[in-house]
């Protein structure tokens, strides 16, 4: 059996039928919630932090997907919405110390690394250090540059999507990946 399309989960979620619309959101939950999380946990670094965030898009979902018009996938208006209410919530608490690196789980492929089974024991904790320095690094950055990197090698998603989550021109999107860039080389030095 197929899976309903984004697009008819809202629409169930915006119709009259409660039973519907409770069904809906759970799809639409199940569907999204951990790549909601991930962004979230990236962004602002506290696994706790996150899942509030998660919980709170969630909540307010039924009230607020009707501001989705459907001319994007309905995957980059929760990009944009989970950015956004993380980097608003980065802003309301301040510049304080992120959750410890220990606490934090490092997924080695959402750091980019990808495994292969012929990796020895040393190379994978040499990887295992270069995710978690990595990490740190991406801690240090504003939330702004975070969330682009964040968005752009973790999710994998490219330019235009970038563009569409973030609000902004693809130019807008290269000068902060650039700014990124150049301030994750600033803070793990030349290697």
């Amino acid at each position: 059996m197929e899976q309903e399309t984004d697009q008819r989960l809202v629409a169930s979620l915006l119709g009259d039928d409660p039973g519907a619309r409770d069904a809906a959101l759970t799809a639409l939950f199940d569907r999204h919630q951990r790549r909601v999380y991930n962004v979230a946990l990236r962004v602002l670094g506290d696994r706790d932090a996150a899942q509030d965030v998660v919980q709170e898009i969630f909540l307010t979902l039924p009230r607020r997907v009707r501001t989705w018009r459907g001319d994007a996938a309905f995957s980059s208006w929760l990009y944009r919405a989970t950015v956004n209410r993380a980097i608003d919530r980065r802003r309301r608490e301040g510049r304080r110390a992120a959750a410890s690196l220990d606490d934090l789980a490092v997924d080695l492929e959402a750091a980019a690394l990808p495994g292969r089974p012929d990796v020895d024991q040393t190379l994978a904790g040499e990887r295992a250090e270069t995710a978690r320095r990595v990490q740190r690094a991406l801690l240090r950055l504003s939330p702004k540059l975070r969330a682009v990197a964040v968005l752009r090698y973790v999710e994998g998603l490219s330019y235009e999507q970038l563009a569409e989550v973030l609000d902004c021109s693809i130019g807008t999107v290269k000068s902060r990946l650039n700014r990124a860039h150049q301030a994750l080389q600033d803070l793990l030095g030349p290697e």
